[in-house]
């Protein structure tokens, strides 16, 4: 074998265990993610609570409501409406691989709702 042949067969057995590397860390690797501010809330303004969109049906509302983001609803010093919505609301682990192809847009967070 050629030195060139040699230096290219290092080459590409050195690339594909970094790649392999990289995509083990981003499928086993767990990152927290948090609700984003602009998650969809729904605001209950007699009671001055915020309702998640899944806890909606059940929640405790008048017909003052609105729509806003949750740092909207946070801003204005609302509480979340149920045990409901803030069950719907705490942080999660998700792989690092899932993180980052929501964040690139090609699959849907577990907030978007």
């Amino acid at each position: 074998m050629t030195d060139d042949k040699k230096r290219f067969t290092r080459i590409l057995i050195g690339g594909a265990a970094v790649l392999t590397a990289v995509v083990l860390i981003a499928v086993c690797a767990k990152v927290t993610v948090i609700p984003p501010d602009d998650t969809r809330m729904i605001l209950e303004h007699t009671h001055r609570t915020y309702i998640s969109p899944p806890c909606y049906e059940e929640a405790e509302k008048t017909n003052n409501i609105g729509e806003a983001t949750l740092g909207e609803a946070l801003g204005l010093s609302y509480s979340p409406e149920s045990g409901c919505t803030q069950q719907s609301l705490q942080p999660i682990q998700v792989p690092l691989f899932f993180w980052v192809t929501e964040k690139l847009g090609i699959q849907k967070g577990k907030w978007d709702w």
